[in-house]
């Protein structure tokens, strides 16, 4: 009944539990995304399923599984949810493992000769778990730091465990391979040490260690030193493996100020499956700076919005969790916009409620669901 109750006063803003205008940020970026998915995919639709809708109905249907889970999470209480982040973990990363298992995980093969393994094959369904871990390691090392004291640091069993067990999931997603993803958490990570008392002069030195492993993994590792080639110099390769990101260039241009009419048969006809990683191409196409702008104004908005409410709580455990759920979409949403034109080499990394795609669509509804439950008003400091 509870829920009943939520789902109908959820837009309104008086006898809501939540925030209103978050709320309505959350949906209004999902629509955007339906809108330029649904243009962005018709031509490879009808090409490839003979249904210009196809990519449309698919995320209109991953659009609905995320919108239920954004409602059923955003009634749980999130210290439940911490509580039970360590069987979420090892959840998390049985489902990392079973990635690599023939005849469960599905590998896919590219141009760079490297085979990725990162979804799970379940009927006619594809699941990404990299995407979930983000999830199960936001609540767990949320939890993790919250009760960590730099000054007194004992190293118990229970420490060992914890951070073997972050460990070993940054290391399946490594391996996978899905390297965005793993930047993505090492930030969060990152924060949640800096907001736990690390000594700021410390964990720089600490990152400085780190750098010429990142420099290796980037610049020696097969695919994605020829990803690190094509980005220095994409015109060289527009004809095969930089064809992507010269297009994406194109479309930035072709937008102009004002977009293209939708359907006017020259939109997305040189981006090819730009409805996935390379969505905001084919927005800027459609709708030019000015629609650029206005999706900027509409992140920024979420962004300083939730800040605000995080700084309001009564709860330190809340701020740190929802924190690392504000700068997971944050970073996130710039690492994509800076791939897409051009300013960091591709990574694969999604952008949040407008790219094509169920795991990477559920995954930020459920986080949101999350933060709504934070910072829902009886949690705040009125």
């Amino acid at each position: 009944m509870e829920l009943i109750r939520n789902v109908k006063n959820l837009f309104q803003f008086g006898s809501s539990r939540f925030d209103g205008p978050v709320l309505y940020g959350v949906f209004l970026l999902f629509g955007m995304g339906i809108v330029i998915v649904y243009s962005a995919s018709v031509i490879p639709a009808e090409r490839e399923f003979s249904d210009p809708n196809y990519y449309l109905n698919k995320q209109l249907l991953w659009g609905f599984v995320g919108i239920i889970c954004f409602l059923v999470f955003s009634q749980i209480p999130y210290q439940f949810l911490v509580r039970w982040s360590f069987l979420f973990s090892v959840i998390s990363l049985l489902l990392l493992i079973s990635v690599f298992i023939p005849g469960l995980g599905k590998s896919v093969g590219t141009s760079y000769g490297r085979s990725f393994n990162r979804w799970i094959q379940i009927g006619g369904f594809q699941i990404q778990p990299s995407e979930f871990s983000k999830i199960s390691i936001l609540l767990f090392s949320s939890y993790f730091f919250y009760n960590f004291d730099f000054k007194k640091v004992k190293w118990d069993r229970k420490k060992v465990v914890s951070i073997g067990l972050i460990f070993a999931t940054l290391v399946l997603i490594v391996i996978e391979p899905a390297f965005g993803t793993t930047i993505e958490l090492l930030l969060v990570l990152f924060f949640f040490v800096l907001l736990a008392g690390f000594p700021m002069k410390r964990l720089f030195i600490l990152g400085a260690s780190v750098l010429p492993l990142l420099i290796v993994l980037v610049t020696q590792v097969g695919y994605r030193k020829k990803r690190l080639e094509i980005w220095l110099d994409p015109y060289k390769f527009r004809f095969d493996e930089g064809h992507q990101l010269v297009t994406s260039f194109r479309a930035f241009f072709d937008g102009g100020s004002f977009g293209r009419p939708v359907g006017s048969g020259y939109a997305h006809r040189y981006l090819a499956y730009s409805h996935t990683d390379f969505v905001m191409a084919s927005y800027v196409e459609d709708f030019g700076f000015l629609g650029f702008l206005i999706f900027l104004l509409v992140v920024l908005f979420l962004f300083v919005r939730v800040y605000f409410l995080l700084q309001r709580l009564k709860d330190k455990l809340g701020f740190f969790l929802g924190a690392g759920i504000l700068i997971l979409f944050g970073f996130q949403t710039i690492l994509n916009l800076f791939v897409v034109t051009g300013i960091v080499p591709v990574t694969g990394i999604s952008l949040p409620f407008l790219s094509y795609g169920g795991s990477s669509l559920i995954t930020i509804f459920i986080l949101f669901g999350i933060l709504a439950n934070i910072t829902s008003k009886e949690n705040l400091v009125l």
